[in-house]
């Protein structure tokens, strides 16, 4: 990282001056707030330069995605399993993808949606639309022109730990979610069984294409801040290239256990005042049913 790279004046999520350090990694600073525990990059990363990192070259030859548009027929799949899920949660309505990329899940989900994507390469959102004819946004969530909109479900599949902004970037989700309306999303956990046996090298700690690294009581916060309640946190997911966590057997296990170190996080959107969850609401939302928690409104 060059050496001018201006570091963060405070936290991200709660405000806090003063990151504790842990270690660099491929020339960025890793850091801990030692107020709310987020786990962040310590460098401000300007527009043009996520604009520049999120090129074609990201969707066709980076290492972390391998050729990700090559991947099409695997990953329409992947969305269309993800697409129906969320149908039988929520059966039709408005939705809202943000950080869309190719539109991948986008599509299939248009068989049960009327769908919206919002992405910020400009070479994935014109894949999405050329490829797909889907209505699709180039740009910040927060930016794009949006105004007046509500959808019914607003989802952000491993985005979050993309953006430089994830308190502006969630506000806006939920100020285009409709009031009871189910948010989703997906992102790795810093507290997971890979993240804290080597959180260096963890293979989901990748500056600078990821900047934030949440656990369950960091997302809770940041979608209570933004007027989210928490409902269900689903361990459907392990990162692992390679150990025992690759087999299929372990993977099942961890997701019964609620151990697993990627996340899918279910919260409906609510005009209350804002209430993080305990930590033994939190421990309970990852054995809630799906069903009941999405249609709660305790």
């Amino acid at each position: 990282m060059p050496p001018e790279r201006k570091k963060k004046a405070a936290c991200s999520l709660c405000g806090t001056a003063g990151l504790t350090h842990l270690f660099d990694k491929d020339g960025y600073p890793v850091a801990r707030c030692p107020g709310c525990t987020l786990i962040q990059v310590d460098a401000e990363l300007s527009r043009a330069e996520l604009d520049e990192i999120y090129g074609a070259e990201y969707f066709t030859e980076d290492e972390l995605l391998y050729d990700y548009v090559s991947e099409r027929p695997v990953r329409l799949e992947s969305g269309a399993r993800a697409a129906g899920a969320l149908a039988r949660l929520v059966p039709g309505g408005r939705l809202l993808d943000i950080g869309c990329a190719a539109g991948f899940f986008l599509a299939p989900a248009a068989s049960h949606y009327d769908v919206t994507g919002v992405e910020l390469s400009e070479f994935a959102s014109a894949y999405a639309r050329s490829e797909f004819g889907l209505r699709v946004l180039t740009g910040d969530v927060a930016d794009v022109d949006l105004d007046g909109e509500r959808f019914d479900v607003v989802t952000m599949w491993a985005t979050i730990e993309h953006v430089s902004d994830p308190v502006r970037t969630v506000a806006a989700a939920a100020a285009l979610t409709r009031p009871d309306g189910l948010f989703v999303l997906s992102t790795g956990d810093a507290t997971g069984p890979l993240a804290r046996r080597d959180l260096h090298g963890w293979n989901l700690m990748t500056p600078p294409h990821h900047l934030f690294f949440f656990s369950p009581r960091t997302i809770d916060r940041l979608l209570a801040e933004a007027g989210f309640r928490l409902r269900r946190i689903v361990y459907d997911g392990i990162v692992a290239d390679a150990g025992p966590l690759r087999s299929p057997h372990a993977r099942r296990a961890a997701m019964m256990l609620g151990t697993g170190n990627v996340m899918t996080v279910y919260a409906t959107r609510t005009e209350s005042p804002p209430r993080r969850s305990s930590r033994l609401r939190r421990a309970a939302a990852r054995f809630r049913p799906l069903a009941l928690a999405v249609g709660s409104r305790s």
